[in-house]
């Protein structure tokens, strides 16, 4: 009876540990993406990569009759993601505006039971 107990306790809380991994998405529908600085270098030279760093911040979602309905903040991976009711959005890195860097909003159409992959740049203005 005990070893019963003992082995029912352990498949809960197997389950409640798989059922809660960051790897599971979320429920619903939105858009996940990441968000870039780039560059990230003013001369990128062959043969001497200058890769696109993360950027951490804050993403507004505007819905296309002008409404804020989310912002989120990126991870230190410059991921971030919101759930959505289906619709059309305008997606954007917050940043001073008419100032570098800036963030340019990306337009995504979120579908009933989907999330909309999106990436997006930050533009340093260095060249």
């Amino acid at each position: 009876m005990g070893r019963t107990i003992a082995t029912l306790l352990l498949a809960s809380v197997l389950t409640a540990c798989a059922a809660s991994s960051s790897d599971d998405p979320p429920a619903g529908a939105g858009v996940r993406g990441v968000v870039t600085i780039e560059p990230a270098c003013p001369v990128e030279l062959q043969g001497s990569p200058c890769p696109d760093r993360p950027w951490s911040g804050t993403v507004r979602i505007i819905a296309l009759d002008g409404t804020i309905v989310a912002e989120v903040d990126t991870d230190r991976d410059g991921r971030f993601a919101a759930t959505l009711a289906p619709g059309g959005y305008d997606v954007v890195a917050l940043t001073q505006a008419q100032r570098p860097p800036t963030g340019e909003a990306q337009r995504v159409i979120v579908e009933d039971g989907a999330f909309t992959r999106l990436s997006l740049a930050v533009d340093v203005g260095i060249r």
